[in-house]
């Protein structure tokens, strides 16, 4: 690990949907291993200051940009944001912003919320990868998308739209990885599993939550800490040789 933080010292990131949860972490351990960090919100500024302060308080340096990154307008001006702050160059793109939207059976799913669901989860990262795309550096820039274990199993009662764009998310992942390649760019997804975050903890009923958790061989959920030691290994030199890759951090709940 301590080569890993010494080989990030003085990069550069951009965290999207990094007011709490799996963003936050990330925002927060790339701080810590001196990366300075955008940390990017939709809403919550009091929630992405916080993430802020965490890293500043960890010695680190982070900057809070408010931005809709299923809006292209508003993409085009969080990188106007990443320029002011970085100049023409940012070493690290993390597509982290995503999530279900409301639930409904397919039936009498509103046209909206799918639009909306994929906006969220696949539209994002196609515009902040394309705004990326002449500010990565070549050799060293790293793409990370945060896909689901829904890309593999179909997601959780109801929530197709959210299950189909993680899904176009893991292949719009690969495609990217070949287009980047030739410029020495990686460009790789996580899928976590279960992860002990406000989605879960709000957004889905304690028995259902509960039985996904016994189904995981290692017993407990996950916590948005266990995502981070992934993305660092991505972000390093020790992983330069990964892309394409789509990491499954899920205590095993695939294999149940």
């Amino acid at each position: 690990m301590a080569s890993l933080i010494a080989d990030l010292i003085g990069r550069t990131a951009l965290v999207t949907g990094a007011s709490r949860g799996i963003g936050r972490a990330i925002a927060v351990g790339l701080g810590r291993c001196g990366v300075d960090v955008i940390v990017n919100y939709h809403t919550n500024a009091e929630a992405a200051d916080q993430t802020v302060a965490m890293i500043s308080d960890g010695g680190g340096e982070a900057h809070a940009v408010q931005a809709d990154v299923a809006s292209k307008p508003d993409v085009d001006r969080l990188f106007d944001a990443v320029r002011e702050r970085f100049g023409d160059h940012v070493d690290i793109l993390v597509n982290n912003a995503g999530g279900p939207t409301d639930r409904h059976p397919l039936s009498t799913m509103p046209e909206e919320v799918w639009r909306r669901c994929l906006a969220l989860n696949l539209d994002s990262a196609f515009f902040c990868t394309q705004a990326a795309w002449g500010l990565l550096p070549d050799g060293i820039g790293r793409v990370i998308n945060l896909t689901s274990i829904s890309a593999r199993t179909g997601g959780g009662p109801e929530a197709s739209p959210y299950a189909a764009a993680k899904g176009g998310l893991s292949n719009f992942t690969r495609a990217c990885a070949k287009e980047f390649a030739p410029r020495g760019i990686t460009v790789n997804a996580i899928a976590p599993g279960v992860i002990e975050t406000d989605l879960h903890r709000y957004g889905t009923p304690p028995e259902e939550f509960r039985a996904v958790v016994d189904r995981i061989p290692l017993g407990y959920a996950g916590l948005p800490e266990d995502v981070v030691g992934t993305v660092l290994l991505l972000c390093a030199p020790e992983g330069r040789y990964l892309t394409g890759e789509i990491i499954e951090v899920n205590g095993g709940l695939l294999m149940s």
